[in-house]
């Protein structure tokens, strides 16, 4: 992504989007990386920055301020608890730059009743986390109230720079007009920290020359740290002509195709390990390239990349000949995929389901959308899928494209399910490649799938939220009330139906660095063993039990395990995140300036299945900085940890 950007001249990605899955309707949920928890947020986000950096290219993570839903967006409060906010929802944005991001976006929403953009309290927190980086308004988010004197409120809060406002009454047409090189842009009037009014502040004692400086110290700051101070750097980004700056999707540069073979063969790599498997009754995939396949909607109708907002960017370019050998070309439809790799296929539209299968003895193979998609300003209307007669038909495998939770209520009468978010240009091939077992799948739902639509009591709220749950949100609450969703956090099949772990060690932290467990993992004989290697993600939990006990076991680290094949051990170590908590009391929504605290007494977990399979294996005391642990689970007298995915299918199936 970062080359791609640098290769059409720009210095700085808006993103990534670090705001948890909180509420499952958000509308903006395909923009954010965190899913359900902060700790794998922190872990994506972290690495989204440093793999820009590496291409001197800034980011911008938002939507900094509890922007966990998009109803009345400018006008709702998120009103959390400060230690459930700096735990939970402000981590990945810590640990974003900590990792070097040039600044941090403030929402368009209110906390605790303050535009986000002019608390205090939540800016001057992330402020003490780095000097290198500023704090930017989203496009607008400096209201009215910032007009004569009032900017300085914002200023003086922590905004360093402001983004085009769209709210002064006498804005009749846009800033720049149609031309041939596209639309009209935005109408950016009504900006309240223009030179003039900066002056005017400054002279008047409202903003301080000090407070101009950290800014300025901190803009540099961002530009040091991703290398662009360097005149040598600089000029290996291309030449903006006047046209380039026309707005933010139109000019030459903005709409030139800048892929390469290479990135498609990313995309392509990103896009299959992204799918999960999350049903394969009867061992369904992966399947012969001699089965005949029947698809239904897996052309044209598959919404392969955000359709609307501002995350939508520019038009996709599509091939004349998709899916080339070698990635040579985009394949971002399943139905090219599959004949591209050789796939007996009869392709169908979605709604000539309604006849039934043409061939009975057919696989057939469905690609389900989301009915309510994403977009910005407003949450999904409701979590269904689209309509198939699924009862008309037998051996079904369905591709199901989901920009959050969605109710997956057909799941009983299918075979398979494999998962995705949205796929980008390869998910074509992608889907290939695991249909007929050239890959395994081996990614992990990092959202919860629900039975029903309201299942937990978090949902949208039209004016405010107290965020009442707490600690309790997401897949924590199912487990802290004794029930389970349709699909867990961390769930996810593979094509090694049995795995162990002949050992793990449990290392204290050395040299500030973090604990870890360092084990290995073997891939046991399978009368399946297709592909021939697969890869394993290793899951580390913790639950707290001293000082304050908590009754639910939250994510604290994970690994990839790759290239497993049968009889061969593979030594990995996963570190993880000690856990903290944030010295404030329940219901103190300003303590934002105290400390961490240490937990002294955990209990360690692992699973290859999501926190439902998770098998305890240490209790850890922390006393004063020092480790002492306990085995829960004795090697020596039970054996090598055996994971057997039938038996877990089996565990998940009889709990529900």
């Amino acid at each position: 992504m970062a080359k791609e950007f640098k290769a059409k001249g720009k210095n700085m990605m808006l993103g990534p989007g670090a705001n948890l899955a909180r509420v499952p309707q958000c509308g903006r949920m395909d923009e954010y990386v965190p899913g359900d928890d902060p700790t794998l947020g922190a872990e994506l986000v972290a690495a989204f920055v440093s793999g820009a950096l590496e291409e001197n290219v800034m980011t911008s993570i938002k939507h900094y301020g509890n922007n966990e839903q998009e109803t009345n967006r400018n006008h709702w409060s998120a009103n959390p608890d400060a230690n459930v906010n700096m735990e939970y929802y402000m981590k990945p944005f810590r640990v974003g730059i900590e990792a070097g991001a040039a600044n941090i976006m403030c929402a368009y929403n209110m906390v605790n009743g303050v535009p986000a953009c002019k608390n205090a309290d939540i800016l001057q927190a992330a402020k003490r986390w780095g000097e290198s980086f500023w704090i930017v308004s989203d496009w607008g988010a400096i209201y009215p109230d910032a007009a004569g004197d009032g900017a300085a409120a914002y200023i003086n809060a922590g905004v360093d720079m402001e983004m085009g406002a769209h709210d002064d009454p006498s804005c009749t047409g846009p800033d720049v007009p149609a031309t041939e090189y596209g639309a009209a842009g935005y109408c950016n009037k009504g900006d309240y920290m223009l030179p003039d009014r900066m002056h005017s502040l400054l002279t008047s004692g409202k903003v301080s020359e000090a407070r101009i400086n950290e800014t300025v110290k901190r803009v540099l700051g961002a530009l040091k740290t991703a290398g662009l101070l360097d005149l040598a750097t600089q000029k290996e980004f291309p030449r903006y002509e006047q046209k380039d700056y026309h707005s933010k999707w139109f000019g030459p540069l903005a709409q030139k195709d800048v892929r390469t073979q290479h990135s498609r063969q990313v995309a392509h790599e990103v896009a299959t390990k992204a799918l999960v498997m999350v049903q394969n009754t009867g061992s369904l995939f992966p399947i012969s390239k001699t089965t005949k396949i029947e698809s239904y909607g897996c052309g044209k109708e598959v919404h392969f990349h955000a359709e609307s907002g501002s995350a939508s960017g520019t038009a996709p370019h599509f091939p004349k000949v998709p899916c080339q050998d070698d990635d040579k070309s985009a394949c971002p439809y399943p139905e090219d995929g599959l004949r591209a790799a050789g796939g007996r296929l009869q392709a169908f539209a979605l709604g000539d389901g309604g006849a039934g299968p043409r061939d009975p003895e057919a696989v057939t193979v469905v690609c389900l959308m989301a009915k309510s998609f994403n977009t910005e300003g407003t949450d999904r209307a409701n979590l269904d899928m689209q309509h198939f007669p699924f009862e008309k038909f037998s051996k079904v495998a369905v591709w199901v494209v989901a920009p959050g939770p969605v109710v997956l209520d057909f799941a009983p009468k299918v075979g398979a399910i494999l998962l995705t978010a949205l796929p980008g240009e390869m998910g074509g091939v992608a889907l290939a490649d695991v249909l007929f077992g050239r890959s395994s799948p081996s990614a992990r739902l990092t959202l919860t799938m629900p039975n029903v639509m309201h299942e937990t009591a978090v949902t949208v709220k039209p004016d405010s939220d107290e965020y009442a749950e707490g600690f309790k949100v997401g897949y924590r609450w199912y487990e802290a009330s004794g029930k389970h969703p349709l699909f867990a956090f961390g769930w996810g099949l593979s094509y090694a139906r049995r795995l162990q772990v002949p050992e793990v060690e449990f290392r204290a932290p050395q040299g500030g660095g973090k604990p870890s467990l360092r084990l290995r993992i073997m891939r046991d004989s399978d009368r399946a063993a297709c592909p021939a290697e697969v890869d394993q993600v290793v899951q580390v939990y913790v639950i707290h039990e001293a000082p304050t006990p908590r009754e639910f076991k939250e994510l604290a680290g994970f690994g990839k395990v790759e290239g497993l094949v049968e009889g061969k051990p593979k030594s990995a170590e996963i570190e993880f995140d000690p856990p903290m908590t944030w010295d404030s009391e329940a219901g103190d929504k300003t303590a934002y300036d105290r400390s961490w605290v240490s937990v002294r007494k955990y209990g360690v977990f692992i699973s290859l299945y999501g926190v439902e399979h998770a098998t305890r294996l240490f209790t850890v005391v922390v006393d004063h900085g020092k480790y002492t642990h306990t085995p829960e689970y004795d090697f020596g007298e039970s054996g090598p940890l055996k994971f057997d995915q039938d038996l877990a299918v089996w565990e998940r199936a009889t709990a529900r």
